[in-house]
């Protein structure tokens, strides 16, 4: 959802104008790092690396001080008009000058609660503070938002509806020579994979993949999991033995794949972006608000 936040202010305001903070969840270091397109997951985080990758006219950084980070950038980049922070809500000394709260459709937050006892990361009251609602993972959009003002959000707030679309798989690496491997129409006749994910709600991605292909063994982990080089001898001897065609895998997870220990196991990586249910409608609100705000964070 960063990226296309960052892709639709880009448009509005011009190339290099917006960058991207975040705490580099997972990361093995401290401290601010800018993020390079060829860093290391381990140094900066996956999903860090990934948003560079993917926006390469968009500063990001790392910094688990967000306002720390915030003055690092500015004063490096001093072209900088807003800077996307994901996951900040919880951050108090941070006073966004847009707030915008995404609410997954699929995992209602009323019946939630705080960390470790479920998944929220902060209280419910802070719904109040924000300046619009994006309901994710819709798939039918007028009855799901409309179901969205019963988990209590604010009646006055705007609320959008978004969904994720699959893109065409790639190969990992992406210099590396694969077939994207389009399955047969005869389900017999589909490439036989291993899907391997370490991602919250795998069973979504898996599951999806076994429309297309014949997934013969999924492998899940926990989110944001280091693959090691074990990992890949014993996928090797599975794609041997079950005589797979393919590892199909998230472009996240992708991030965290060591390059040096792929020899023998054909890589693929499924891109996932993010689609506007209401582009018109929220397009036209996020062009007035940053327009008519003091350019700062969001």
């Amino acid at each position: 959802m960063t990226e296309r936040f960052v892709r639709d202010m880009e448009s509005i305001l011009g190339t290099g104008t917006v960058g991207i903070l975040s705490r580099g969840y997972g990361r093995e270091t401290k401290g601010f790092l800018w993020v390079d397109s060829d860093a290391d997951a381990k140094d900066v985080g996956d999903e860090p690396l990934m948003l560079a990758r993917k926006l390469p006219s968009a500063p990001v950084a790392v910094c688990e001080d967000r306002l720390q980070g915030l003055n690092v950038m500015k004063a490096a980049h001093p072209h900088l008009q807003w800077v996307v922070c994901d996951d900040a809500l919880q951050h108090r000394r941070l006073k966004p000058t847009l707030s915008i709260l995404l609410i997954d459709s699929t995992q209602p937050i009323q019946s939630d609660a705080l960390l470790p006892l479920g998944r929220l990361r902060d209280l419910h009251s802070r719904l109040k503070i924000a300046d619009a609602v994006v309901v994710t993972r819709l798939s039918d959009e007028s009855s799901e938002i409309r179901d969205a003002f019963a988990q209590g959000l604010p009646a006055d707030r705007p609320v959008f509806g978004s969904r994720m679309q699959s893109e065409p798989l790639r190969c990992w690496p992406d210099d590396a020579p694969c077939n994207n491997g389009n399955p047969e129409e005869s389900p017999d006749r589909r490439e036989r994979i291993i899907a391997v994910a370490g991602i919250a709600r795998p069973e979504r991605f898996m599951d999806r993949l076994a429309e297309r292909f014949q997934v013969v063994r999924r492998e899940a982990f926990s989110d944001h999991k280091s693959f090691s080089a074990a990992d890949f001898k014993r996928w090797n001897r599975i794609i041997e033995s079950d005589r797979l065609h393919a590892l199909i895998t998230t472009e996240k997870d992708a991030m965290r794949l060591p390059k040096t220990v792929i020899d023998g196991v054909p890589i693929r990586y499924e891109p996932m972006k993010a689609e506007w249910m209401n582009s018109v409608q929220l397009n036209g609100w996020l062009t007035e608000q940053l327009k008519d705000r003091t350019p700062a964070t969001v």
